[in-house]
């Protein structure tokens, strides 16, 4: 392969080491191998894919070319590219991911915009009488609100929700201590830790069950999750870099809804009146899901579309 334009003899160039990536990539069955290597180029030179394109006849060094070459060969593995880098952007937020919790994806964004939409709508209501200091203080136009996330994971829900809205505070549960050390993280490297609470607690027991278990409270404005949607029989069709994510979080039983069915079940008790519950779900799983929440006594049931078109956003509302 050439020489990119002005390097050195023996050089080995950006645009040639991403070329040879893709190639050894895509023969490992990646896909998207070339944007896999661009991305991975990207993040050992810290810019963008668009960078790593102009700069194409760049000459690298023997430290980044290692670095590059290992973040290659750790991707061949199948492993997923979030944790091959060790992050993923989330609503314009670089949240750190690995092992221990999913990788963010954009139907997740699509919930949190849903969710804060919701949120900030309900500021825009007439109120019957003023509402105290308490609930005016915030960012303006934005009352405080209460949020209770379920199965947090990363944290990127809670994170960038607290983000977005500086009045709002998030309570957000997760089962396994390793994602809550993530989402911690996560929290302090965004300037949120104060107003995201972190609490360890089990899904099936956080709502009447016994034992140690923290109960979230009542008065939240939102329950909002993205919970386990699989059905287990998908788990051993899924592609490789997804059966490296945690199984806790992937596998939703027989029918993907066994999460699902606990969070209807127990969000009424923790909700506000007028309170909303917010959910990510199954393409296929929107005519269940809806008369789970008819049926839970939730009113304003929606199912809304991805990007995609395809059933993907859960809603309810606590009479």
């Amino acid at each position: 392969m050439p020489r990119g334009r002005g390097a050195p003899a023996g050089a080995e160039t950006v645009g040639g080491l991403v070329a040879r990536a893709a190639a050894f990539l895509r023969s490992r069955g990646v896909g998207e191998a070339a944007a896999n290597a661009e991305f991975i180029m990207a993040d050992v030179l810290g810019t963008g894919r668009c960078e790593v394109r102009l700069d194409g006849g760049r000459p690298l060094g023997s430290a980044r070319r290692l670095r590059f070459r290992r973040l290659v060969r750790d991707r061949a593995r199948r492993r997923p590219l979030a944790y091959v880098l060790g992050h993923q952007d989330f609503m314009g937020f670089r949240m750190e991911v690995g092992p221990a919790v999913l990788t963010p994806r954009p139907e997740t964004e699509e919930l949190v915009g849903e969710a804060r939409r919701r949120l900030a709508a309900m500021d825009r209501r007439p109120r019957r009488r003023p509402a105290s200091p308490s609930r005016r203080r915030g960012l303006a136009g934005g009352a405080p609100r209460r949020v209770l996330e379920i199965g947090t994971g990363s944290g990127c829900i809670a994170v960038a929700l607290a983000k977005l809205a500086a009045a709002w505070k998030v309570t957000a549960f997760d089962i396994s201590a390793r994602a809550l050390a993530v989402a911690a993280r996560n929290a302090r490297r965004h300037g949120v830790a104060g107003r995201v609470r972190l609490v360890k607690g089990d899904l099936f027991r956080l709502w009447g069950g016994r034992g140690r278990v923290r109960r979230p409270g009542r008065g939240f404005d939102l329950v909002i999750s993205n919970p386990p949607y699989v059905p287990s029989r998908r788990i051993p069709r899924l592609a490789a870099e997804v059966r490296c994510e945690p199984r806790l979080a992937l596998d939703g039983g027989e029918d993907g809804l066994d999460a699902v069915r606990a969070i209807v079940a127990g969000a009424p008790a923790s909700l506000a009146a007028g309170g909303l519950l917010m959910m990510e779900i199954g393409h296929d799983q929107g005519a269940a899901v809806k008369s789970l929440l008819e049926g839970g006594g939730f009113g304003s049931v929606e199912v809304l579309k991805d990007m995609q078109g395809f059933d993907r956003i859960a809603v309810g509302k606590l009479a």
